[in-house]
């Protein structure tokens, strides 16, 4: 029989995150199930907008939940959670930011995990690193084989202006908006109710949602591709620690060398609090990206582009890569990701071109070209 895995430590999220607490978050809500997060919460301030009232989610609100049944990721793709197996949690922002770059709010967060995943499970060894992969997509490497996804965060844009239009996202990779991270035809001056500062222009708020596979066996993987906390621990332990040791979560979690360690056993004293402290630490991490991205958006908005391109480029692995980029049409197009541009497109020297995928791939003169919609998969070097 599986042991039944503890809940979220309310106690300790509030302690370590909230403004009360001194930290940096104005409320954190769990619940113990709900079908999407991002949803759930689009719908409550939605339902705010419409209704003229005062927001119950201001800045940095979080909702996270022991079980999410019918998420959606990037490109609509489904993404589910056994109860208390992984993190599901949505942030309610309401950014000082140009409208331009809250496109970057997803890789934003991507680096903020990646940041835990290494400093605090110890994933940042050859053959076992957290990674960034543009746009979304936390993932860890692996000795052999292609890295396996951990994490998948998704951002949406919710505007009072039209509720018939209040979800529209703002990821850099979304298919909901080709043409760039952020819909400029579709903005409006508006006040965001919860926030202070001057009047801007843009969304009222954007929910910024965030999955985590923590203790999730191999079995219970959402895609064949993937893997979880737990595994990469578990792999870890059982060849012993080749890179820097993490002083926190892998402390607690993973300190025997021994595949057999009981530290290592879902429902263990050790794995107990593993989950709220993943997400303790990915929270504190986040905020205090953004709000190093707000602080220098105050003092000289011109220097914000190169800030976020420098901070998401030291963990995003797709640049210097060989990609395939598959665009929304069927199309696609294959060459080195060599930057990213100031609205966080990836940016490609294409050499070959499909016009869909039943086609032969056609060489073409290398060329640069930006996409901020697609999915992109990274390729082995050419021999």
């Amino acid at each position: 029989m599986t042991a039944a895995l503890p809940p979220l430590d309310e106690g300790l999220l509030a302690r370590r995150l909230l403004t009360d607490a001194g930290g940096a978050y104005s409320r954190i809500q769990r619940m113990d199930s709900v079908g999407s997060t991002n949803q759930w919460l689009t719908q409550a301030l939605t339902a705010e907008a419409t209704e003229q009232r005062g927001t119950a989610w201001p800045h940095l609100s979080v909702l996270t939940v022991e079980e999410q049944t019918s998420g959606r990721g990037r490109l609509g793709r489904a993404w589910s959670s056994p109860k208390g197996a992984s993190l599901s949690s949505s942030i309610v922002l309401r950014p000082q930011l140009d409208p331009a770059h809250l496109g970057w709010l997803s890789m934003l967060a991507g680096r903020a995990l990646v940041d835990t995943l290494r400093q605090d499970c110890g994933l940042d060894a050859e053959g076992q690193r957290a990674i960034l992969k543009w746009p979304n997509d936390v993932q860890v490497t692996q000795a052999e084989g292609p890295a396996k996804k951990i994490s998948g965060i998704l951002a949406a844009a919710v505007s009072p202006a039209s509720s018939a239009t209040a979800a529209r996202s703002v990821a850099p990779g979304s298919s909901a908006i080709p043409l760039g991270p952020v819909s400029t035809g579709a903005r409006a001056a508006v006040t965001s109710a919860g926030s202070t500062g001057p009047r801007r222009t843009g969304p009222g708020a954007v929910v910024l949602g965030v999955g985590i596979n923590v203790l999730l066996t191999p079995e219970q993987l959402p895609i064949e591709n993937s893997t979880s906390v737990l595994i990469e621990l578990r792999r870890r332990a059982a060849h012993g620690p080749r890179g820097p040791q993490g002083a926190g979560l892998e402390a607690s979690s993973a300190q025997s060398s021994s595949p057999q360690s009981s530290s290592l056993e879902l429902g263990s004293s050790e794995l107990g609090p593993l989950r709220t402290e993943l997400l303790c630490s990915f929270l504190e991490r986040f905020a205090a990206l953004l709000h190093c991205v707000e602080s220098a958006a105050e003092r000289d908005p011109e220097t914000v582009p190169q800030l976020l391109i420098a901070q998401v480029s030291e963990v995003l692995a797709t640049l210097g890569q060989q990609v395939r980029v598959e665009l929304p049409d069927g199309s696609a197009q294959r060459g080195v990701a060599v930057g990213l541009t100031p609205l966080g497109a990836l940016q490609v020297e294409v050499t070959d071109r499909r016009a869909a995928p039943e086609l032969e791939w056609t060489p073409v003169m290398p060329a640069l070209a930006a996409f901020s919609a697609g999915d992109v998969t990274h390729l082995r070097p050419t021999p």
